[in-house]
């Protein structure tokens, strides 16, 4: 019992970087040639100039060319460091390719491993591999077992969708990476949403012209305008075509999974942006047409609420991998977004503590402190969670 208390504390506390402590800082790629010298191994290491364009083919910062009867003290080298070696390319069969993170920089690390039968054959496999890499390695590199998904979920004002862009940038310079948005927000736009601004804005003028009728003829009815004017029917035209709107959304959220679900087989990273949920309804990326207009007695809005629902179902059961939950105080976010309310802020910020996911490894991050730390350590805990999949599937 105290094991699980403590594994749940570790959970719902937000993970937050204090250098010496928490996380210890060391510049892989110092250590790794250090190692490397104290081996005392026959080889050959080269440190390219990383000023590339990255349109070519990607630039390892690291090629060493070996014996093949080293093969294992380099591979037990590179895990040491957590490395993750990546599926491997037809330039040759003595060819392999490792990425690990390098906690001092927070950049990725490429080393090209080629291994050679002889002494005397490392100068040619050195000439024969810089000729043929622009050539052959033009394409992402992507890992040689399935990624697991990332899902970045917080609170309107935590900063999901600038740390998942953030994060396929700096995952996109060394490795095959994909962000999908699966919420409903500005990040979404599809015809259904401008038809919903087209009704408002007649809805809109529709008002104005009353009001003005009203004050020229000195009535003051304004109050009553709103409902004579959604009596002609936008208001019926307005809950139909919203709720078509949600339910698209569901269906928009599962074709990424679909999406992302047979990139990830092939090794690439997917990240998303949110992720939908069961668990509250009309909030949080969950269920929205049955607490917006379940009330409403339409075949029509019931049929899209059912497909809305099951959709979602659909969804929660391909759960992500890894979760990061950004957490932050309301009184922060909505410094944010001074447009929402506090108390809605406060209410999503209790549902994002609260939220699970079936098969996941949850982690809180602290999404108040220094947004270059907060990164880092979002960066340094999905590369654990990366290397131990490698070790699982390895």
């Amino acid at each position: 019992m105290r094991d699980q208390k403590n594994e749940a504390n570790r959970l719902t506390k937000p993970f937050k970087i204090v250098w010496g402590r928490e996380l210890t800082m060391i510049d892989v790629k110092k250590q790794l040639l250090e190692d490397l010298n104290q081996l005392k191994l026959d080889n050959s290491v080269l440190q390219p100039n990383t000023t590339y364009d990255n349109r070519k083919y990607q630039q390892p910062e690291m090629i060493i060319i070996g014996l093949e009867k080293d093969c294992t003290i380099y591979k037990r080298t590179f895990i040491k460091y957590q490395f993750i070696q990546l599926k491997k390319r037809s330039i040759s069969k003595k060819f392999e390719s490792w990425i690990g993170y390098d906690d001092f920089n927070g950049d990725l690390i490429q080393v090209h491993l080629c291994l050679c039968g002889r002494k005397a054959d490392q100068c040619d496999a050195m000439e024969n591999f810089m000729n043929n890499r622009a050539k052959k390695v033009s394409s992402k590199n992507r890992f040689s077992f399935r990624c697991p998904s990332i899902a970045v979920i917080g609170s309107d004002g935590s900063g999901k969708s600038t740390v998942t862009t953030d994060l396929e940038k700096w995952f996109s310079k060394k490795l095959d990476c994909r962000r999908y948005y699966l919420g409903s927000g500005d990040h979404y736009n599809p015809i259904y949403k401008q038809g919903l601004r087209t009704i408002v804005r007649w809805f809109g003028r529709s008002r104005s012209s009353n009001e003005q009728q009203a004050v020229n003829t000195g009535k003051s009815q304004l109050k009553k305008t709103p409902d004579r004017v959604l009596k002609k029917g936008l208001k019926k035209g307005y809950c139909h075509l919203n709720a078509f709107y949600l339910y698209r959304i569901s269906v928009h959220s599962l074709k990424q999974l679909k999406k992302s679900n047979d990139f990830s087989k092939n090794g690439g990273i997917s990240l998303f942006d949110r992720f939908p949920q069961n668990q509250f309804m009309g909030i949080n990326d969950g269920p929205k047409i049955r607490k917006a207009y379940g009330t409403i007695n339409s075949p029509i809005i019931n049929c899209l609420m059912q497909m809305e629902e099951k959709n979602i179902g659909r969804c929660v059961k391909m759960s992500p991998g890894l979760v990061i939950k950004l957490i932050v105080s309301p009184e922060i976010a909505v410094t944010r977004k001074p447009d929402h309310s506090i108390l809605e802020l406060e209410r999503k910020a209790d549902i994002i503590h609260t939220l699970s996911f079936r098969d996941a490894v949850i982690h809180n991050v602290d999404a108040s402190q220094q947004y270059d730390i907060e990164l880092k350590a979002i960066k340094k805990l999905i590369w654990n969670y990366l290397f131990q999949c490698s070790k699982t599937n390895g």
